[in-house]
């Protein structure tokens, strides 16, 4: 083994991308920055009900691809139905997109830049705080990339049926995504191949037969199957990309204007970002043919532009979730074609520097990546004290949500249990179905989410409303965001779900109360419990 890495450069340094990733995101097996009641709560239900052989969308409310309840249940399926098995899912997809990202970088660049690459993306890895799901797609975009980049470097067909099934696999974990890539792909394979004046054969006819209809057939089969016994609204709800169903639009020059405000002129300054943009720009020049340029010359200056106008476009694509909402953490989704831009651009302009320069930049991009990932691991360190661990049934980890709202968790998820008879449920809202999971009981009703911009009709609510009299359920959980000032989420019974609301008014009392009902209501903080009983 130690004389093929010695022999081997770069499967060593593959192997040395997940050891070092390991060490980096390993401590966050047992911790999570927070846990909401909603979000984490959707999440970890989904998973627990894909685990006892539900199926999304028909049988519980989910707004992500099919794929990854699946994935995640198969975890608590292996390693118990505890919140580390889902963490220890979600490090395995970490690993996985940062060993692409590394093999993605060696097609245009040697092994000791790949590796600084993968560690760059490793310290700033697109963590969406709010669910586990992206991590999938983010790995998905990964391995797409590592294959189209292979086409590119070596056009063997191949390759681009591999990026068709990772496109397919995007397309079952979030489909804009998927269906979006998967147009990149086509018209990157057309540029590409115009690039080397390659003609249009039976091969290439095939791809993209299989590409523009294959593909979006087999896509749309699965979302039928799981979908088709459900309601028009049903499926809105479950896959909310009009405009109508979103919480927050904007337009898309209103987007990019956000960003302009953001962007700071002192950081402009920066010396490591001064740096970046001179490799960039030094990098584009590089690219500018002359009238002295040698034909093998030219050609390779447009195979870089064509190769950075790809990866520019990939970037823009991916960040339409982003110009359409003006939510900021939708532009992580770039993050990946952003690593590889910006390496292909230091890639570029050190080809022709001494192997001593390029191997010193490469070691110190790999150190700075390193301190900035670090910085990270030492904050999960030092938050891992007594005070932050929330232990439960299901959630033995570190958490720095307020101690308040810990203990308003622990004092419903004690009584729920306590209280309710082995083969008896709850009904949860407006969306807190973390007591769900946490209780190991199943929702009574396939709909969990109660806020506003969910555009809940009243022929749903009487649907409900049948279902909670045919089980018989005798107990109501509220949380304190069913009267809240943010915006699309409402005041439960009053600006939505009246005939719910009054349903409960009418037929269940008071219980219990935990938690903060005086302040507003955060995404994971100053939470609020009531338990009504049925009168």
């Amino acid at each position: 083994m130690i004389p093929f890495l010695k022999n081997n450069i770069k499967a060593f340094l593959a192997l040395l991308t997940v050891l070092i990733g390991l060490l980096l995101f390993f401590p966050q097996v047992n911790y999570l920055d927070y846990i909401a009641q909603g979000d984490h709560g959707r999440d970890l239900y989904a998973f627990a009900r894909a685990y006892e052989g539900d199926l999304p969308y028909q049988d519980y409310w989910w707004e992500y691809g099919p794929l990854t309840p699946y994935y995640y249940g198969a975890f608590f399926k292996l390693l118990g139905t505890d919140l580390t098995s889902i963490l220890f899912a979600e490090l395995v997809l970490i690993l996985a997109s940062g060993l692409f990202i590394y093999f993605a970088v060696s097609t245009f660049s040697g092994p000791l830049l790949a590796f600084s690459g993968a560690l760059f993306f490793f310290a700033y890895y697109p963590f969406f705080y709010f669910t586990f799901n992206h991590a999938a797609g983010i790995a998905a975009i990964s391995y797409f990339l590592f294959c189209l980049l292979l086409y590119f470097k070596n056009p063997k067909i191949r390759y681009l049926y591999l990026s068709l099934i990772s496109i397919f696999l995007l397309c079952l974990i979030k489909i804009n995504f998927g269906i979006c890539n998967l147009i990149g792909l086509a018209i990157s394979v057309l540029l590409i191949d115009s690039l080397y004046n390659r003609p249009l054969d039976n091969q290439k006819k095939k791809f993209y037969a299989i590409s523009l209809l294959a593909v979006p057939l087999c896509v749309f089969g699965v979302y039928f199957f799981l979908l088709h016994n459900l309601t028009l609204y049903e499926i809105n709800q479950c896959l909310p990309y009009l405009s109508s169903d979103q919480f927050c639009n904007i337009s898309v020059l209103s987007a990019l204007n956000l960003i302009f405000k953001k962007i700071n002129p002192a950081a402009l300054l920066n010396p490591a970002i001064l740096f970046f943009s001179a490799i960039i720009a030094f990098s584009i020049m590089q690219m500018v043919p002359y009238k002295r340029t040698s034909e093998p010359d030219r050609l390779l200056k447009r195979k870089n532009c064509m190769t950075a106008i790809i990866l520019l476009g990939f970037c823009i694509i991916n960040t339409h979730e982003f110009l359409f909402s003006g939510v900021k953490y939708r532009l992580l989704w770039a993050i990946p074609f952003a690593v590889l831009l910006m390496f292909f651009f230091v890639s570029t302009a050190i080809k022709r520097t001494s192997f001593f320069i390029s191997t010193l930049l490469s070691i110190g991009i790999a150190f700075f990546s390193i301190l900035v990932a670090i910085d990270r691991s030492f904050i999960c360190h030092k938050n891992k004290i007594p005070e932050n661990f929330l232990s439960l049934d299901r959630t033995n980890i570190f958490t720095i949500n307020p101690a308040d709202w810990k203990d308003t968790v622990k004092n419903t998820t004690s009584f729920l249990k306590n209280n309710l008879k082995s083969n008896e449920t709850f009904f949860a809202l407006p969306y807190d179905p973390l007591y769900y999971y946490l209780t190991g009981r199943k929702s009574p009703t396939r709909q969990i989410i109660f806020f506003e911009y969910m555009n809940i009709p009243a022929e749903q609510e009487e649907k409900i409303i049948s279902e909670l009299e045919e089980q018989k359920i005798n107990w109501v959980l509220i949380s304190s965001r069913s009267n809240s000032r943010e915006n699309g989420l409402g005041i439960f019974g009053k600006t939505h779900c009246a005939l719910i609301g009054k349903y409960i008014k009418d037929n269940f009392k008071l219980a219990a109360q935990f938690g903060d009902w005086k302040n507003e209501p955060g995404w994971a903080s100053k939470h609020g419990i009531r338990i009504l009983r049925r009168k």
